[in-house]
């Protein structure tokens, strides 16, 4: 597995999937810098998870899925491999991605604050401590594993302009809309959000999570929906991995 993960390291080298892991989390930081001190971290973790981070998931699954898929796999079906382990390097290099993007998003986010925290006078609406970002961060990751198989074989069935559409139009309305309700685990898409709240007490539209603020409730902090969220992700991750491998291996074996 590690040969095609390499592989695909080296066809992606200088490609939009590279510039993006680094570009989007620098422009949603500096953004969130640059619209107001106060709500500075809020706006940045809540911009970043909501927005601006499934939609790089979405671009980068286009370009990494649509590397082999314009050339009609030709490159792949004459190697003699198992063509599930091709598919395995796609996600393997899709998640590298989503942990060089969430490390520059918070190294970005900590030295900002720490720059705006020099001020004396400086008051933040929400501040959670370095401790609490990187756990969140973390979390972050292991919940937003799932969409890497998952727009890597939406990019393959129905194209890249819809394969957006959908992820980002069902990612935006779960994240807003599930999240605040306790089944949240039943689809990935309301898994991220909801645990936003309990670690960095941001409500997903970007309020803080307190009484008196727009569709808080004090279920929204329960510290048990931490394990149960996170384990919801590893599975839904390993269902959209699995469901997606043995489809790529049945089309190609169908193009030979």
């Amino acid at each position: 597995m590690g040969r095609y993960f390499l592989a695909e390291r080296l066809k992606n080298r200088h490609t939009s999937a590279e510039k993006l892991m680094i570009l989007m989390p620098m422009i949603t930081v500096f953004l969130a810098a640059w619209l107001g001190r106060e709500y500075f971290v809020i706006n940045s973790y809540n911009w970043w998870y909501m927005i601006l981070f499934p939609g790089m998931l979405a671009l980068i699954g286009a370009s990494v899925g649509n590397r082999d898929k314009r050339m009609d796999d030709r490159a792949i079906r004459v190697l003699p491999v198992e063509m599930g382990a091709v598919w395995d390097g796609k996600v393997l290099y899709g998640i590298l991605c989503v942990g060089i993007a969430l490390t520059v998003f918070l190294c970005m986010t900590l030295i900002i604050r720490m720059g705006f925290g020099q001020n004396p006078g400086q008051v933040f609406r929400i501040d959670p401590s370095a401790g609490e970002q990187i756990f969140a961060v973390v979390v972050l990751f292991v919940t937003s594993l799932w969409q890497v198989p998952f727009c890597l074989f939406m990019q393959q069935i129905a194209g890249t302009f819809l394969m957006i559409l959908i992820h980002m139009g069902s990612y935006i309305l779960l994240s807003a809309e599930l999240s605040l309700h306790s089944f949240f685990m039943v689809l990935p898409g309301g898994i991220t959000s909801r645990l936003m709240c309990i670690i960095l007490k941001i409500l997903p539209n970007g309020l803080a999570a307190e009484p008196g603020s727009m569709t808080f409730t004090q279920e929204l902090l329960d510290q048990n929906g931490l394990p149960i969220g996170i384990a919801a992700s590893v599975i839904w991750f390993l269902i959209f991995w699995q469901l997606s491998r043995r489809w790529f291996m049945g089309r190609i074996d169908r193009q030979k």
